[in-house]
Order: structure tokens, then sequence, then C-alpha cells
């Protein structure tokens, strides 16, 4: 059936990232047990747009999917209080990848490689404080930071803290990952892949491909492959960017966490900021 074909590529698909979900974990817990909201806040620093800028350099080096990153939402929204900052953080690691970027510039066009380097920037810079600003004071759902307030610094204090972090936040974000990744595989399967062949029109092709990219939940580096094939099929340059564009930067499973430990309305807000931003460049690029 097909809940049990979606059950069974969820596990496949788990087989490939479970080492960067548990990489995801195991820093998030780090930054929830040991770093201080204080120390964070400094990090960060004031302004608007240093504190995205901070967060984009942090973020890039982890190179992690989406599913990946997202357990590290909640540690850093809960310490820092700030959601600009946050949401920045949680889509540089999947967008600014550098590894994938490099790779874009090696195999795509000069105009489809610049236009999503320079897309994957504004949407780490510019739309995640954007949707903070619009989303107004949204209060972190899960635990008081008080509740894991800085320990002493004896070895045993440092480990309990840190297990007992890692414990809260895998109970409160795996579920919903599992859940995301369960659901996208469902849509994979009821995706219209007769309207990604060359006898479609280009904006109908564009608009499943930003659609399905956003959705579904793929690997590092998955985009890629998956543009060449749109390409291979007669598919625009367009939907191919859609692709790279979207289908990193965000999809269910994180959307479901990034609504679990802040809001819906914020996960709705990524969600139509990505979508929209990945349609208008690849209306630009034909």
């Amino acid at each position: 059936t097909e809940l049990i074909a979606s059950s069974a590529q969820t596990l496949a698909y788990l087989k490939i990232i479970w080492p960067a979900l548990l990489f995801g974990l195991l820093v998030s817990a780090a930054v929830h047990a040991t770093i201080s909201p204080r120390r964070l806040a400094m990090l960060f620093g004031q302004g608007n747009l240093k504190p995205q800028l901070t967060a984009a350099a942090v973020g890039a080096p982890l190179m992690l999917c989406s599913c990946c990153v997202a357990p590290m939402f909640p540690a850093v929204y809960r310490r820092s209080q700030r959601l600009g900052p946050s949401l920045a953080f949680t889509l540089a690691a999947p967008s600014l990848n550098p590894a994938t970027l490099a790779l874009t510039f090696m195999i795509f066009p000069l105009a489809v490689a610049g236009t999503r380097l320079v897309t994957a920037v504004f949407l780490v810079v510019i739309v995640s404080a954007v949707v903070a600003r619009i989303a107004g004071g949204v209060q972190v759902r899960t635990a008081a930071v008080e509740e894991f307030a800085e320990t002493g610094d004896a070895v045993g204090d440092i480990l309990r803290t840190y297990f007992r972090s890692l414990a809260h936040i895998t109970v409160r974000t795996v579920p919903w990952i599992l859940l995301g990744i369960w659901v996208s595989m469902m849509i994979a399967n009821r995706i219209p892949i007769e309207a990604l062949t060359s006898g479609g029109s280009k904006v109908l092709i564009l608009l499943v491909a930003a659609t399905g990219a956003l959705l579904l939940t793929m690997p590092s580096f998955f985009e890629i492959p998956l543009a060449l094939s749109l390409l291979a099929t007669g598919a625009s340059a367009g939907a191919a960017l859609a692709v790279l564009i979207a289908g990193p930067a965000i999809n269910l499973a994180s959307l479901l966490v990034i609504a679990r430990q802040s809001h819906w309305k914020v996960a709705l807000l990524v969600a139509a900021a990505v979508w929209t931003t990945a349609l208008a460049a690849g209306l630009l690029i034909g």
C-alpha cells in the first residue's frame, strides 16, 4: 500500500541522513547546555544586519541539510531569544553550503549558479529578518531558558546538563522530523511527473518544481542531480534554478520543527518567502 511504501522510503532516507541528523542533535545539545544567553547575545551583536551576518557565518560551515540542522533551531532560538538570527542560522547551513555552491558553479551556467548564490544570501540575511519582524514577538514554546541554567564547572555537572539537553531536544524535534519526512514521501509519490516533461507549460513546470522542492526532504547535494534531471527532460533553466534554491533551503520536516518551537505563523512565512523567492528567480532566468 501507499502507507507502507512511504514508510519504507522514510527508512531508506533515514539510512542516508542519520549521521548528519545525529551530528545536528549533538551540536544542538552542546549549544543548549554550554552557551549562555549572554554569550550568544555577545556573539550575534547588536543592530539589524550584524546578527544576521554572524548567524549566516556560523551556520554555513556546518553544511547540513535542512532536516539535520532543524534540531539546532530550538537551541539557538531558546538561548538567544532572537528569531531573526535563529532563522538565518537554520537557513544558512543548507542554503550557503560552500561545497554545494562550488559544485553548482562547476556544473551549471554562470547565470544559474550566480543567481542561486545571490538568492541564498538574500534568503539567509534579509528574508529571515523580515519574517522575524512580521511575526513580531513570538514566544519560545519549549522549556524556559532558566530550566537549563548554566551549570558549574565540574565535569559531572556539564555532562549531566548535556545529556539532559540532548534528551530534551531529541524528544521535541525528532518526532516532528520523522513525521515531516514521512509526509514528504507521501507527497513525492503524488507529484505529477508528467507535468515536468518538455511538453508542458514552462510556468506550470516552474510552479510544480518550486512547490515540490519546497515540501520534499532531500539530503545535501541532492538538489543538483534533481535539477540536472529536470534539464534533461527539457525543463527550463528557471525550473532547475527553483529546485536549487527551494530544495536545500527548507522542507516539510524543518518547517514542522520551526512551527512547533516558535509558531505556525513563522513556518508559513518562511515557506511562503522561500517559495516566492525561488519562483521569482526561476521566472527571471526563464
